[in-house]
C-alpha cells in the first residue's frame, strides 16, 4: 500500500458546499474522505465502519457538534477528532481537549496544515492498517485480506462458525467472494483434512444436477455405465458449496430438503438411503424471500438453510481493503506471469479506492490481472485498469459514499473514475489533474467541457462545472478554504 495513503477520514459539516471543498482538498492529500451532515449520520456512519479521524464542526445548524463527542469517545475510542471552528475560543477548546478531542482547527487553516496535524496523530494506526501482519492472521493464511471494519466483523463471524456443522447461508452481491469465504471456513475447520467442493446450481442442466448431486446406480440412465457416488457423498466429512442455490430448480429443492432434515443421500435408481455427514453451506446473490413469495424458491427450504445467515458486505463499504487487495493481486499475478510490475502510483491509488467497484473483488481482481499482463511499464496506470472497461451510460453519478453513511439494504450508484469526466462527487483525481485543470484561463478545461457537457443530464453537468470552477479558485488561493469560499459568494 503506498505511503500516500492517511486513512479513513470523516468530515462532519452541515453545510454541503464547505463540506465539498475539504473532501476536495483532503482527498488530495491522501485521505479516504467520508461526509455526515449531522449527528445522526455521523453516529450511523461511526457505527459501521472505522474511522481514523473526524473533523466535527461546533455549529451544525440546530445542533451543537460538541454533543457529538462523547458518543465518538465512546463507540470509536480510536479515532482523532479535531474540532472545526469560524472562530476559536478558549474556553470551548479545552472543554473539547479535557473530554476526548485531540486538537482544534479553525476553517481557516490551509488544508495542508490540517492534514498534517490529522497524519501526525494517526500515523501510527494507519500504518497497523497498511502493514498489518499478515502471516499470523489465520484468514491471511487461508486467502481471505483486509483489515477494515466490516472485513474483521466478518472474521469474527466466521471464527464463530468454523466447527460449527449447522447449514450457514451466504448472502450477498455478485463477486464479494462467497467461494472464497466457504472455502476459507472449510480450511480453519476441524474438517480442513476433508474434501471440499463447490458446485454451481445454475450452471448444470437440471437433468445432470441431480445425478451430480446424489450419485446413480448403473442402469439408472442411458449412460450410466457403472455406479458413481454423488458429490453428497463424495463430501460425508467434509463440506459442499451449493453456489447461487437460488437457481436450483424446486424439483431438486424438494430432494435437498430430504438430505438436510434426514441426512441421507439417495443415489439415482436406488431404494437404499446412505447415511452422510457433510456441512452444507448455501451461497446466493438473490433475494431467497422474494423468491419464495414469487413461488421461485421453497419456503421451507430456505428455513432450513438459512440457520445461520451471513452477510458479505460489498467491496464498497470496506474501501479501506483496497490497497491491501491491490497489493496481493499484483504479488499473485506477477508470479503468474512472470513479471515484475510495481503499486499503482499515488494518484491511480485514489482513483482505485474512490471507484465503487459494482462487480465488487471479482472486478478489481480481473483489473489488476489484466492490468499486470498489459502495461508497458514497471508500475500500473489508470489507463491500464479502465480502458477495456465498458463505462456506465452516466459516468458522472455520485457515488453513495460521498455523502452520507450507506445502508446494506441501498440501491448503490457506482462513478468510474476518470480522468476525462469530472464530477463534484470524484475526489479520486491526482494533484497532476488538479494543477492540468486548474485557472480561469486553461484551456484543458473548456476542451473538456466541450467535449463532455452537453452529453450530461442538466445537474451532472452543473456540477461537473463547479468542481473544476472550485478546483481553478483553490489554485488561485494557494488552497485557503475560507478565501475560496468568500470568492465563490458561498461564505458561512
Amino acid at each position: 500500500m503506498p505511503n500516500e495513503y492517511n486513512g479513513r477520514l470523516l468530515i462532519v459539516d452541515d453545510d454541503r458546499q464547505t463540506c465539498a471543498f475539504w473532501k476536495l482538498a483532503l482527498s488530495e492529500a491522501g485521505f479516504l474522505v467520508d461526509l455526515a451532515h449531522n449527528l445522526g449520520e455521523m453516529k450511523d456512519f461511526v457505527s459501521r465502519y472505522s474511522i481514523d479521524a473526524v473533523l466535527l464542526d461546533l455549529n451544525l445548524g440546530h445542533e451543537n457538534g460538541l454533543d457529538g463527542l462523547p458518543f465518538l469517545v465512546s463507540k470509536s475510542p480510536l479515532s482523532k477528532v479535531f474540532v472545526l471552528t469560524a472562530h476559536a475560543t478558549v474556553e470551548t477548546a479545552i472543554w473539547a481537549l479535557q473530554n476526548g478531542a485531540t486538537g482544534y482547527i479553525t476553517k481557516d487553516t490551509a488544508p495542508d496544515e490540517i492534514a498534517a496535524q490529522i497524519k501526525k496523530h494517526t500515523k501510527d494506526q494507519v500504518a497497523e492498517v497498511v502493514s498489518p501482519d499478515l502471516g499470523g492472521s489465520e484468514f491471511a493464511r487461508v486467502g481471505m485480506i483486509g483489515q477494515s471494519k466490516a472485513f474483521m466483523e466478518l472474521c469474527s463471524r466466521l471464527q464463530q462458525l468454523k466447527n460449527v456443522d449447522s447449514t450457514i447461508l451466504l448472502l450477498g452481491e455478485s463477486g464479494t467472494g462467497k467461494e472464497v469465504i466457504a472455502r476459507s471456513l472449510h480450511k480453519i475447520s476441524n474438517r480442513s483434512q476433508e474434501r471440499f467442493e463447490a458446485i454451481n446450481c445454475a450452471a448444470i442442466p437440471e437433468n445432470l444436477l441431480e445425478s451430480e448431486l446424489f450419485g446413480h446406480k448403473r442402469g439408472a440412465f442411458t449412460d450410466a455405465k457403472v455406479d458413481r457416488k454423488g458429490i453428497l457423498e463424495l463430501c460425508s466429512q467434509g463440506t459442499l458449496l451449493f453456489d447461487e442455490i437460488g437457481d436450483m430448480p424446486l424439483s431438486l429443492q424438494a430432494k435437498l430438503l430430504r438430505v438436510l432434515q434426514e441426512r441421507v443421500v439417495t443415489p439415482v435408481g436406488s431404494a437404499t438411503p446412505i447415511k452422510i455427514q457433510t456441512r452444507v453451506i448455501a451461497a446466493t446473490h438473490r433475494d431467497l424471500i422474494e423468491e419464495v413469495q414469487s413461488g421461485r424458491f421453497r419456503e421451507d427450504l430456505y428455513y432450513r438453510l438459512s440457520v445461520v445467515p451471513l452477510y458479505i458486505p460489498p467491496l464498497r463499504h470496506r474501501k479501506e481493503d483496497i490497497p491491501l487487495l491491490v497489493e496481493s493481486f499484483i504479488n499473485e499475478f506477477n508470479q503468474r506471469f512472470n513479471r515484475d510490475i510495481g503499486m499503482p502510483a499515488d494518484s491511480v491509488m485514489r482513483k482505485l479506492i474512490a471507484y465503487d467497484w459494482p462487480g465488487n473483488i471479482r472486478e478489481l481482481r480481473n483489473a489488476i490481472e489484466r492490468a499486470v499482463v498489459l502495461t508497458s511499464n514497471d508500475h500500473i496506470r489508470i489507463e491500464d485498469l479502465f480502458q477495456h472497461l465498458h463505462l456506465p451510460a452516466n459516468p458522472t453519478k455520485k457515488s453513495n459514499m460521498g455523502s452520507s453513511a450507506p445502508s446494506h439494504g441501498a440501491t448503490a450508484t457506482h462513478s468510474m473514475p476518470s480522468q476525462s469526466a469530472p464530477s463534484a462527487g470524484n475526489s479520486a483525481s491526482s494533484p497532476q489533474d488538479s494543477a492540468k485543470n486548474s485557472g480561469p484561463g486553461s484551456s484543458g478545461n473548456e476542451t473538456e467541457l466541450d467535449e463532455k457537457i452537453f452529453q450530461l443530464p442538466l445537474t451532472e453537468a452543473k456540477q461537473a462545472f463547479e468542481k473544476i470552477y472550485l478546483e481553478s479558485l483553490l489554485n488561485d488561493t494557494g488552497g485557503n478554504i475560507s478565501e475560496t469560499s468568500k470568492r465563490a459568494g458561498r461564505y458561512r
